[in-house]
């Protein structure tokens, strides 16, 4: 029996058990549809069912959100390789060695000898300092980039000498780091590769010096570009790189990362299209 002023669709709803007439404002009663939950907003249950996490564990309870989890979790299971690949890639190059290199090249009339890159230091061996603010000596695989300092000095293996006669120590520099490269310093430079004391290992390295009047010829290089020499950084493996010329700008070619997402979004769409033509398999059952 419907009550009086009550229409046939408010019939269906039932009144929350314990609760009192009075309790509502205007001495309604409070309400509760037929899943339980209050439709007031300042409703006591209601709140502790949002609290205790009831109105997901219902949602989720529902048939086509039940076939909506089942497909998803079945299809990302087909992404895992890809995740995989992807971690592994992330990983590898968070492990890369890092280069430092040094462009001697000429430039309105100077030479310009320019170091750019980034190193991770091993332990130390010593300090010394270049004697100049910018210089270089094929005898000793000599180069100097900076103000002259204290530098910190760290073990490398490599060649001894480069290419040509140059020796020239008068350079001039405002750079805030310095550093040196010396294969062979014949007892007056600790051979080694050094750099400013206030260096962070793996932060961005840039120094350069001017030895104005200069070309490449003059100074005694034989040739005016290429590979001077490499030198490996004891204790990290981190490379260090010396050429005639200057840097080449970077090339457009696309890294792997950027390849592994087009090769992953081919694949899960050939997958997709295949499982969209097949019958949908049926979930578990409770």
């Amino acid at each position: 029996m419907v009550p009086q002023g009550v229409s046939p669709r408010r019939a269906e709803v039932t009144r929350e058990p314990g609760a009192l007439a009075g309790d509502a404002p205007n001495g309604q009663a409070r309400e509760t549809s037929a899943c339980g939950l209050c439709q007031s907003r300042n409703c006591p249950r209601r709140a502790q069912a949002l609290a205790g996490g009831d109105h997901l564990r219902e949602f989720f309870s529902l048939p086509k959100m039940r076939l909506s989890i089942f497909w998803f979790t079945q299809h990302c299971k087909r992404l895992s390789p890809f995740l995989a690949a992807s971690a592994s890639l992330l990983l590898c190059q968070g492990q890369a060695k890092a280069v430092l290199t040094y462009n001697i090249f000429e430039s309105n009339g100077d030479v310009i000898i320019q170091a750019t890159g980034s190193l991770n230091l091993p332990g130390l061996i010593g300090e010394d300092s270049c004697g100049a603010d910018g210089g270089i000596s094929s005898a000793g695989a000599v180069i100097c980039t900076g103000p002259d300092s204290i530098l910190n000095i760290y073990g490398i293996t490599g060649p001894t000498s480069f290419d040509g006669t140059a020796f020239d120590g008068g350079g001039t520099s405002a750079s805030l780091i310095s550093t040196y490269i010396v294969g062979d310093g014949d007892g007056v430079l600790t051979d080694g590769f050094g750099i400013s004391s206030g260096y962070i290992s793996g932060d961005p390295i840039f120094s350069s010096s001017t030895i104005a009047g200069q070309t490449l010829a003059s100074l005694g290089f034989t040739f005016s570009s290429g590979l001077l020499g490499s030198w490996t950084l004891n204790g990290t493996g981190d490379t260090i790189q010396a050429f005639l010329g200057p840097a080449s700008p970077p090339s457009a070619v696309p890294g792997p990362l950027p390849l592994l997402g087009a090769g992953a979004a081919f694949g899960w769409s050939r997958r997709l299209r295949h499982r969209i033509a097949q019958p949908l398999a049926t979930p578990p059952q409770d």
